[in-house]
C-alpha cells in the first residue's frame, strides 16, 4: 500500500510506513548485504578491508561496510585489518554478518606513535607519551617522572567522593526548547549567536505536520518530507507516538523557497489503529578521561533506568543498547552493544566500560552518532527510537567533522531517532548550543547535571529561563514514557502510564519572573496555552475554558487528535493547568 499526499503546494510527501519500510526476504546477491567489523572487545573497526570475490572495500568510522547485490561475488569474504587477525567468512542468507577480528599481540614501540599508559600503582591517571621508556614513583602530593625524550601530558584523576556510587544520586534539569519555542530565538540571536557559525546548525525555520487517520487516532512511523517549490527534498522526518513530524529548513545553510503554515494537520483515509509495541532505547556515553567523575554514577543510573522503564510503559517490549566513544588516537574510537531484548546484556556492557584517553577538549561525537545510527540495529516499526547522548566535551570543529555531523543530524531525524543530550561537567556555552540544536532537529530534548548531587565538577547553568532540578534517573524513565505514549485503539487510557506524564512534569511556556518583567506577554485568564503529552507548546488561543473537555477546545476551533493534552493559564501570580483526554 503506498498513498500520497497532495497539497495546494506540493511541499510534504507522505508515504505510509508500512510501504516505505517494507523488508523483502533477502537472499544472496539479491540482496543488499551489511558487514559490520569489530574487534573482541566491541570496538567497531574502521578502514578494515573486506575482500569479496575480486573487489576490496573499506569499513567507515561505523565498522560498516554495506554491498550492493552486484558486489556480491562467490561464496566467501575475507577481512583484513592493520593489527588484527585476518578472517575469511562463509556467505549465506543473511542480509547482516557481524564479522569478530583477534587483535594481534603487541608491543608498544617508538613507531607506534602516541601510547596510553595507565598505571595501578597511580590509580587511572591517564599518560600521553611519545616515547617508550618511562619510571615513576609516587609521594603523598605528587609523581615524579624520568624518561627518554618524551613528552608526557597528565590528565587528572577524580577519586572517590563522599557519595556511595548508587543511582538515584545525579540530579539534573530539562531544557526543552519545543515546550518553549518562544525563548529559542533569544538563544540564536543574543547570547548563542556567534556559535551559529561555529557549528553551522540553525534551527530557526521550523514545520509541524501532524498526521492523523480519519478517527482521529495518531499515525507514528510515518515518513514525511518538506520540499520546496521544485520538488527538491529540503528535509524528511518520521512521526512520533503523536502523530507528529518536526521539519526544518535551512538547518545547515540558506533556507529555500517553501510556502508552509508552521503546523498543519494531515487526515489519511485510514481505518485501523496500528500500535506498535516495541521501544527501542540506546545509551551513547563519552567514555574519555574527563568523564571519570561522573561515569561510575551513570553506570548506575543506566541499570536503574533500564529495570524501570518497562513497568513504566505498561509492559511495552523495550530494547536496549549502548555505545561507548572516544576519540581519534585512543584505544578505541567506538565500541557497540547493539540493540537487545536482552537487558542483561547491555547492562554488563556498560558496567566494564571505563573512563581513560582523551587528551584533548573535543572527542568523536560524530563518529558515535554514525555507529549508534548505522551499527545498532534499530527497529524500524518501534513506537520510539530514543539515543540518550552522555557527553562532557562537543565535537571537533573542522570541516569534515561538521560535514560528519551534519550527515548524522540528517540520518537521525529521517530514521525517526531522537536525541537526547545528557550534558555533564566540563561543556561551555558553544557545546550547550550544538547540543541543544541537535536535540530540536531531532525532535528530543536537553537535559543538564546540575550541582545539587555535589558529584563531579562545575556544571553549566543552561540558557533559560527557569530549570527544575530533578533526579536524574526519573527524567531518563519519564521521558521514554513521553517519548512512547499512545492511547489505545478502544479508547481506554492506561492510568499508571497517565500518572508518570501529571501536570508537574509538564513545564509552563514562561517563568513567573519573564512575565512580571515582561508585560508583552500575553497571560490571563482567557489566554490559554495548549500544550501535548510530551511538552510541546501547540498554539496560544483565547478563550475560558469552563471543563476540561475536547469539546470546549473544539468549540474555540482546536481539532485535537486522541491523545493526552494540558491547557495552561497564567493568572493570579500563577500558572493553573487542566489535563484533556481527548477520545
Amino acid at each position: 500500500m503506498k498513498k500520497i499526499v497532495s497539497l495546494l503546494v506540493a511541499v510534504l510527501c507522505l508515504t505510509t510506513a508500512n510501504a516505505c519500510m517494507k523488508k523483502t526476504p533477502l537472499t544472496v546477491n539479491h540482496s543488499p548485504l551489511t558487514v559490520i567489523v569489530m574487534d573482541t572487545t566491541q570496538a567497531l573497526v574502521p578502514f578494515a578491508q573486506v575482500q569479496i570475490g575480486k573487489k576490496t572495500y573499506t569499513t567507515s568510522y561505523d565498522g560498516r561496510v554495506v554491498l550492493k547485490p552486484e558486489q556480491i561475488e562467490g561464496k566467501s569474504l575475507s577481512v583484513t585489518c592493520t593489527g588484527y587477525e585476518s578472517k575469511k567468512q562463509t556467505l549465506d542468507d543473511s542480509a547482516l554478518m557481524i564479522i569478530t577480528l583477534t587483535p594481534k599481540p603487541r608491543k608498544a614501540s617508538k613507531e607506534d606513535g602516541d601510547v596510553y599508559y595507565t598505571l595501578g600503582t597511580l590509580r587511572g591517571i591517564m599518560y600521553e607519551k611519545k616515547a617508550v621508556t618511562m619510571t615513576a614513583s609516587v609521594s603523598a602530593d605528587e609523581a615524579v617522572f624520568e624518561e627518554a625524550d618524551a613528552e608526557m601530558h597528565i590528565l587528572p584523576y577524580y577519586g572517590e567522593t563522599n557519595n556511595a556510587v548508587s543511582a538515584g544520586k545525579l540530579t539534573a534539569g530539562e531544557v526543552n526548547d519545543f515546550t518553549k519555542w518562544s525563548l529559542w530565538p533569544m538563544v540564536m540571536d543574543s547570547t548563542h549567536k556567534h556559535f551559529i557559525r561555529t557549528w553551522q546548525i540553525e534551527p530557526r525555520q521550523r514545520y509541524t505536520v501532524q498526521v492523523v487517520n480519519k478517527y482521529g487516532y495518531p499515525i507514528a512511523n510515518y515518513p514525511v518530507n518538506l520540499t520546496d517549490k521544485h520538488g527538491n527534498t529540503v528535509f524528511q522526518a518520521i512521526t512520533d507516538n503523536t502523530g507528529k513530524a518536526e521539519l526544518w529548513n535551512g538547518l545547515f545553510g540558506t533556507p529555500a523557497d517553501v510556502d508552509q503554515p508552521a503546523w498543519q494537520t494531515i487526515v489519511l483515509d485510514e481505518t485501523e489503529c496500528d500500535l506498535p509495541q516495541s521501544v527501542d532505547v540506546l545509551f551513547v556515553f563519552d567514555a574519555t578521561g574527563s568523564m571519570g567523575d561522573e561515569l561510575r554514577y551513570l553506570q548506575a543510573e543506566m541499570k536503574d533506568v533500564i529495570s524501570r522503564a518497562s513497568a513504566a510503559t505498561g509492559g511495552l517490549a523495550i530494547r536496549t543498547g549502548a555505545v561507548v566513544y572516544r576519540d581519534h588516537g585512543d584505544e578505541y574510537i567506538t565500541r557497540i552493544s547493539r540493540l537487545t531484548d536482552d537487558i542483561a546484556t547491555t547492562q554488563t556492557f556498560i558496567d566494564k566500560q571505563e573512563a581513560n584517553g582523551g587528551g584533548d577538549y573535543p572527542e568523536a561525537v560524530p563518529e558515535a552518532l554514525m555507529a549508534a545510527l548505522n551499527s545498532a540495529g534499530w527497529d524500524d516499526n518501534a513506537r520510539a527510537r530514543i539515543a540518550f547522548l552522555i557527553l562532557d566535551a562537543p565535537c571537533h570543529e573542522d570541516s569534515a567533522t561538521l560535514a560528519l555531523l551534519h550527515d548524522q543530524i540528517l540520518n537521525a531525524a529521517s530514521m525517526g531517532v531522537r536525541i537526547v543530550p545528557v550534558v555533564c561537567s566540563g561543556i561551555g556555552e558553544s557545546g550547550e548550543y550544538l547540543l541543544r540544536a541537535m536535540a530540536l532537529a531531532t525532535n528530543g530534548t536537553s537535559f543538564f547535571l546540575t550541582d545539587d548531587s555535589g558529584i563531579g565538577h562545575t556544571h553549566l547553568k543552561p540558557t533559560t529561563d527557569s530549570l527544575k532540578v530533578e533526579h536524574l534517573n526519573d527524567m531518563l524513565v519519564r521521558t521514554i514514557v513521553e517519548f512512547s505514549y499512545m492511547p489505545d485503539c478502544t479508547g481506554h487510557w492506561h492510568e499508571e502510564q497517565i500518572e508518570q506524564l501529571e501536570e508537574q512534569f509538564i513545564p509552563s511556556p514562561f517563568s513567573q519572573q519573564e512575565i512580571a518583567q515582561d508585560p508583552s506577554i500575553p497571560h490571563g485568564p482567557t489566554t490559554l496555552y495548549l500544550l501535548d503529552v510530551s511538552g510541546k507548546l501547540i498554539r496560544i488561543y483565547n478563550g475560558i475554558l469552563s471543563e476540561a473537555s475536547d469539546s470546549q477546545l473544539s468549540r474555540l476551533g482546536i481539532q485535537l487528535s486522541t491523545g493526552v493534552y494540558f491547557v495552561k493559564a497564567f493568572y493570579d501570580g500563577e500558572w493553573h493547568t487542566k489535563k484533556i483526554l481527548v477520545h
